[in-house]
């Protein structure tokens, strides 16, 4: 094997192991979502998980408002990822849209995600 032909194939594979491990990276970080203290299984109704909440609304609103000052313009607890959270969709400085998530259970924050809340849906493909 020539010269050439052994450095064309050591930069070919090369490139196909940092390929790969660079996916392999994208790939945990996507599965990297926070995992809530309350994970209701089987199918629970929206009507009963006030019910299995730790906290109040209020609670929530609170901790929420803490993590993204400014007026909250939509608010539900819901069931996403499998976990129990409150999630608030909050207008902030500059008009900017931020959602939070706050564990039902202890109160925590989950997430955070600044944004429009319509373009986040469309880029997610909903």
């Amino acid at each position: 094997m020539n010269i050439t032909l052994r450095k064309c194939l050591a930069l070919t594979c090369t490139a196909l192991l940092a390929a790969s491990l660079t996916t392999g990276a994208v790939a945990k970080e996507e599965n990297t979502a926070a995992v809530g203290s309350i994970r209701p299984h089987g199918k629970v109704k929206p009507a009963d998980l006030p019910a299995l909440a730790g906290i109040s609304f209020a609670e929530a609103m609170k901790a929420a408002l803490i993590a993204a000052p400014g007026k909250i313009i939509k608010a539900e607890l819901e069931i996403e990822d499998g976990n129990l959270m409150y999630s608030f969709e909050i207008v902030g400085a500059g008009k900017a849209i931020t959602e939070v998530e706050i564990d039902a259970g202890n109160g925590k924050v989950l997430g955070t995600d600044e944004g429009d809340p319509e373009k986040r849906e469309e880029s997610n493909g909903k």
